[in-house]
């Protein structure tokens, strides 16, 4: 419970300073928790090891675990700070995008439904609130938490500028169906095994157990799925749209559902690689053991 008293008392008084003096505080935050969280910060390490490859060095490894560390710290307090967030001003000042024009608003025009599936990078779930500046609001699946009550507050706290965020569940999952038949736009998750269906495939040169529900859902509705990405720039976001994914189908459900996930995470995979650092994945993506002197530490 103390998870949801932190929140709802920083979102209440820490929320509502500017970003500009809430991300230095959390990078100290961040570097800090780097020190206290041994636990976290092999998880960490390890998945930087598939992503860097075994010629990266220890001081590399854990450079950019520190950067991931203190991006996660500045996803809570943008998290805190989205009630407070002036859409517009978010959109025309701090928000860099590519591709919108040229795939997002053709794909939407379609009328066949989007998927925006995107991974944890940047912050995905801030860059989505640029597109309250256009009027499109969004169905977005989130990880369910524990207790309850601050699974309701996060989403709360999520959706204050207009967007739907729901946990994943079969009434979440009910909702993005019927959004995307009606010709709108779900965002989801495909870099995380949360709960769902799931897969081994191959991800950075490694198998992985992965989400497959993403593709699922496509392939039942028809949607739409553009891959998109963000990446912190200074106080603001870039966002890619990435082209529409051809979805193709020519064996099972089963074998398409696999076929195009892997495509996913092949697409996935380039934009990880660009800025490691701002991959902010806490959990052990793979399932190996836990290296406990491999990157230098203690």
């Amino acid at each position: 419970m103390w998870r949801y008293l932190l929140i709802w008392v920083a979102s209440l008084t820490l929320g509502r300073l500017p970003v500009w003096l809430l991300y230095p505080l959390c990078d100290v935050a961040g570097e800090i928790a780097y020190w206290l969280r041994p636990g976290l910060r092999r998880k960490v390490l390890d998945n930087l090891h598939h992503v860097l490859g075994p010629q990266a060095s220890p001081i590399q490894l854990q450079r950019t675990a520190r950067a991931v560390f203190r991006n996660v710290a500045r996803y809570y307090a943008d998290l805190v700070h989205m009630p407070y967030l002036d859409v517009y001003s978010f959109y025309c000042q701090h928000l860099t995008h590519h591709g919108f024009y040229e795939h997002f608003l053709p794909a939407l025009s379609q009328g066949k439904g989007v998927i925006l599936l995107s991974g944890h990078l940047g912050n995905p779930e801030l860059a989505v609130q640029g597109l309250l500046a256009h009027g499109i609001k969004v169905v977005a699946l989130t990880e369910p938490l524990h207790p309850p009550q601050l699974s309701q507050l996060v989403d709360r706290l999520r959706s204050r500028k207009g967007h739907t965020f729901l946990p994943v569940s079969v009434a979440g999952v009910r909702a993005a169906i019927k959004t995307l038949r009606q010709g709108g736009v779900v965002a989801l998750m495909g870099d995380r095994d949360i709960q769902g269906p799931r897969a081994r495939l191959p991800f950075l040169g490694t198998e992985a157990s992965m989400p497959i529900g993403p593709i699922e859902v496509a392939l039942r509705t028809g949607a739409i799925v553009l891959p998109v990405f963000s990446f912190r720039r200074g106080h603001g976001l870039e966002v890619f749209v990435h082209p529409p994914m051809e979805i193709t189908r020519g064996g099972s459900l089963e074998e398409d559902v696999l076929a195009n996930t892997l495509r996913f995470l092949q697409i996935l995979e380039t934009y990880v690689r660009r800025d490691p650092g701002q991959w902010i994945v806490l959990e052990a993506i793979w399932d190996t053991e836990e290296r406990k002197d491999n990157y230098g530490q203690g």
